[in-house]
């Protein structure tokens, strides 16, 4: 067990399902400490099956899975498209995977896209985004645009409802979602009926108190997050941006509702929260839900963290109300 863990089972209320969990992932070697080939041979790799049923549990059948690519200004972008046991037209999720825009594939989130689509009756349209180091900011979140005008444009062969168009992320993938809420107004489309921030990066920043409170949480820390948003970052002017940072932006008004879900032993518990009065403080809908005892990425890990089961039937209950 390496001393991160330990620092983190003494400061942090965590049953013994989260600290096996814990234990598990410390097995690896941090991201932070990684080169750029072990980066880059990370993002590109699976999960082997036996540890992905470990971590997820037993993989969810639906109607048909669909791999495709689609051109985008940055060339082709990777598509994974799961289609619920439903009836036509079908809510339409966009999901960014997180990973602190350096490590993610469609492969990692592949047990949440599923379990998403079941729940809620939508088609989830995971989207492989280009990964950082490599490519810097902002080419995943144009990626994550040209991939969401593509989706649009093709409701119809979709068979997806162009009324109920709905992007979604966690973490990193949070971030892309708000960014893109962000950009879409900015740009008069608009077309957005909700976004679902799970544990989002609102801020590049990290300057907010839980990043110190929480720095050495399981999962994810605070030496982890500095990290990534220097590998994301061409310089410290991205940072400052909206679309970097939408904690940052002026004017939050005339965005989708939103749900954020926040965990009490994250690192970005406070931004994410933040991100929320300042929707509402703008007159934009939004529903926050903290849960509490919980760890960055918890519902990732449905098997060791009991409330993730909440969490998606929240998640659920959310996108079929509106």
């Amino acid at each position: 067990m390496n001393h991160l863990t330990l620092v983190s089972q003494r400061h942090f209320k965590l049953d013994w399902k989260t600290r096996l969990l814990d234990r598990i992932v410390s097995l690896s070697k941090p991201l932070e400490q990684m080169s750029w080939e072990e980066l880059r041979q990370a993002s590109e790799s699976s999960i082997p099956p036996l540890l992905q049923r470990i971590l997820a549990g037993k993989q969810i059948a639906l109607a048909k899975v669909v791999q495709q690519d689609i051109r985008g200004r940055h060339g082709n972008i990777p598509l994974q498209l799961y289609y619920p046991f439903s009836d036509p037209p079908f809510p339409l999720i966009l999901f960014f995977h997180g990973g602190g825009w350096v490590y993610g594939n469609l492969q990692t989130h592949d047990p949440m896209c599923r379990r998403i689509a079941q729940d809620t009756g939508a088609i989830v349209l995971a989207v492989g985004y280009r990964l950082a180091p490599f490519f810097k900011y902002p080419t995943a979140l144009e990626d994550c645009y040209d991939a969401y005008l593509w989706a649009v444009e093709n409701t119809t062969t979709l068979k997806a409802n162009p009324e109920k168009v709905i992007v979604m992320g966690d973490s990193a993938g949070g971030n892309l979602a708000t960014a893109l809420s962000l950009m879409d107004r900015d740009l008069g489309h608009q077309l957005i009926t909700q976004q679902i921030l799970l544990y989002p990066v609102t801020s590049g920043k990290l300057d907010q108190p839980s990043i110190d409170q929480n720095a050495y949480a399981p999962i994810l820390t605070k030496s982890m997050m500095q990290c990534f948003v220097s590998h994301y970052a061409r310089g410290e002017a991205d940072i400052r941006e909206s679309y970097f940072s939408p904690l940052l932006a002026q004017d939050l008004s005339h965005l989708p509702p939103a749900l954020i879900v926040t965990c009490e032993y994250d690192p970005l518990h406070d931004q994410a929260q933040m991100y929320a009065q300042r929707l509402q403080e703008a007159a934009t809908p939004v529903e926050l839900v903290d849960y509490s005892g919980t760890v960055h990425a918890f519902m990732s890990f449905p098997v060791f963290c009991q409330q993730a089961a909440t969490a998606f039937e929240k998640v659920a209950n959310y996108i079929n109300s509106q």
